[in-house]
């Protein structure tokens, strides 16, 4: 069957390629059939680009975070494990609010025992039938009581408003130096022009503001830190003048054993309170917490930062960049900044502050903006003009061709295509200005 099949299969091939054969007649021309040429496809054309005018800016562009202005980061001030966190990120809080504590279990007993100690220490003074035990235990409470005035006014001193006071004058006094030596710079060089200068004068006069406001802030904050320092003095007398009146008191009669006693026991309430409030976190002010960065259970060091909290207003941007980025910025540099994403939220902004120097372990930049719809925590991008030619010609950089030293460009002409040097300026990533070479309106074609 499959032969059979196999055969007939070749038949018809065989008429096939039969009745394709020319077929000729005597008397006829034979019909010789000859090959068409097929349309070629056009060269592509390659990219022109027109010489135009506008500006060229160089700016860096760098994210932040709006956060509140005023921060201050929270530790204890001694190694343990924490018992208890009352506050999460987000939370409002109140001054002397509990926001965290260490396991002292032990210290909170002992405080008790020592309290029932002092009790029973008092009671035995006041039975003893002294006429002047009620005089001295009224003179020791008021030592005690002096001496905790005199520590709780210490551990409030403005000292990081004088220090924070003078980075500032220190970091406004480095912007108006540097402004100072860019309006120098434009003043001596002849090719720079009026408007130029007249920016870098602006710049200078700001600079000169901004140091006498900062100045006048640091004179404001010493004053504040001498009064308070003052008032420290004065209950530092308050202590003393209590230690004489307990010495008189104990000179006056009644039992020395006793009275030491009482003293000894107050003493160990003092320091176990003092430990207890060691291993406490509480709020200094109203705020909000900003970051919490401990749990139940977790183990501490003393003196590292565990919860941040700040005051609610004014907010900021503030952007953590590297060594070499900062040093694009200066302090009171004027940019743009916007909520991420919302083009039309855009204001003017202005670097507030900078690291010191490379050795600051956090190098983080603030600036300062008016953005009152953006929420707390918002994303927010940072344009900050680092050069800019204005009102200038300039092409794509990639109709810009470079051979060895020589830079030039193809132009397109009526008489077709011809190379022409050109002079570059200011070059950003899309943008390059051309100083000479070419005109506006010029077709430059990409090679």
């Amino acid at each position: 069957m499959k032969s059979t099949q196999r055969l007939i299969g070749l038949l018809i091939f065989a008429l096939f390629i039969a009745a394709c054969e020319p077929v000729t007649q005597q008397g006829q021309e034979q019909i010789v059939v000859t090959a068409t040429p097929l349309p070629t496809a056009p060269a592509a054309q390659r990219t022109t680009y027109t010489v135009e005018r506008g500006d060229v800016l160089e700016e860096f562009v760098f994210r932040g975070r709006w956060l509140p202005r005023d921060q201050m980061e929270l530790s204890f001030e001694v190694n343990g494990s924490v018992r208890n966190v009352d506050v999460q990120r987000g939370d409002t809080v109140t001054a002397g609010q509990t926001l965290a504590d260490l396991q002292i279990d032990d210290l909170e007993a002992q405080l008790q025992t020592q309290e029932l100690n002092l009790q029973s220490a008092q009671r035995r003074l006041s039975d003893s039938g002294t006429s002047s035990s009620d005089t001295v235990v009224q003179a020791q409470f008021s030592l005690a009581d002096a001496n905790l005035s005199l520590e709780n006014q210490k551990a409030g001193y403005p000292w990081t408003r004088v220090v924070n006071a003078r980075q500032t004058v220190e970091q406004r006094q480095r912007q108006l130096d540097n402004a100072q030596r860019d309006y120098d710079d434009a003043v001596s060089h002849p090719d720079s022009s009026a408007s130029q200068v007249n920016q870098t004068y602006e710049s200078l006069l700001q600079a000169k503001e901004n140091l006498d406001s900062a100045q006048r802030d640091l004179y404001d904050a010493e004053v504040t830190y001498y009064q308070y320092d003052l008032n420290v003095k004065q209950q530092e007398n308050r202590v003393n003048q209590a230690e004489l009146d307990l010495q008189s008191a104990q000179s006056s009669g009644g039992d020395a054993d006793l009275v030491d006693a009482v003293i000894e026991a107050q003493l160990s309430v003092d320091r176990t309170k003092q430990q207890i409030a060691q291993s406490t976190l509480v709020a200094p002010f109203d705020g909000v917490v900003l970051e919490v960065t401990i749990k139940a259970g977790d183990a501490v060091q003393a003196f590292t930062s565990v919860i941040t909290i700040a005051l609610p207003q004014p907010l900021e941007a503030i952007a953590t960049l590297t060594f070499t980025e900062t040093q694009l910025l200066q302090i009171g540099q004027i940019g743009t900044c916007e909520e991420a994403n919302k083009d039309e939220t855009r204001v003017q902004c202005i670097v507030r502050q900078l690291p010191l120097s490379n050795r600051d372990v956090d190098q983080t930049v603030r600036v300062a903006a008016t953005l009152p719809n953006t929420p707390q925590g918002a994303l927010i991008d940072v344009t900050m003009t680092l050069q800019k030619s204005l009102d200038t010609l300039w092409l794509p950089p990639q109709a810009i061709n470079t051979f060895g030293n020589r830079t030039f460009v193809v132009l397109q002409t009526p008489e077709g295509e011809r190379v022409r040097d050109v002079v570059v300026g200011l070059e950003t990533d899309d943008r390059v200005e051309i100083t000479s070479g070419v005109e506006e309106g010029d077709v430059v074609v990409q090679q």
